[in-house]
């Protein structure tokens, strides 16, 4: 079961150095733009959504690591667990709260662009975290009679 956890530790350590990444691009570009005086409208809203959802994304991936810490600990099914993943739920809602942020620019740029597409691409760039949302939330429902069973097997005599 460790090997698994360890996989699983590293894919999401993976993810928030290119997040990491991501963000600090976003500020130097920002920067750069505001020295140069060449901000574009809703540009400044957009890196703001931006740099949000990245710091939620560490604040899940927090919250991840603790679920990972209670499988290597045999206490999966446990209330803790629950209230751990019910704040996974909460955080994936956030996430694509705040990703909403980026489309006022993305509209602005399709416009004067002249490429409609854009706007389908970034609905569901930010639909994504919602559907990842309604996941967990099957797997919450899961989780629940899982506690529930462990909880009416140890009453068993």
């Amino acid at each position: 079961m460790k090997i698994k956890t360890t996989l699983l530790k590293v894919v999401t350590a993976g993810i928030d150095a290119f997040v990491l990444l991501f963000s600090l691009m976003l500020i130097l570009g920002l920067y750069t733009s505001l020295r140069d005086h060449s901000v574009v409208p809703f540009q400044i809203t957009t890196i703001i959504a931006l740099i949000a959802t990245c710091l939620v994304v560490f604040v899940i991936s927090f919250f991840l690591f603790r679920i990972f810490h209670l499988i290597n600990q045999h206490n999966f099914f446990s209330q803790q667990a629950l209230h751990f993943v019910r704040t996974v739920r909460y955080l994936f809602i956030t996430a694509s709260i705040t990703l909403a942020g980026i489309l006022p620019f993305v509209y602005y740029s399709a416009k004067h662009g002249d490429a409609p597409g854009v706007m389908f691409i970034a609905f569901a760039f930010v639909l994504v975290p919602l559907a990842i949302a309604a996941f967990i939330s099957v797997m919450e429902k899961i989780l629940i009679n899982s506690i529930k069973f462990k909880q009416e097997n140890e009453l068993t005599i």
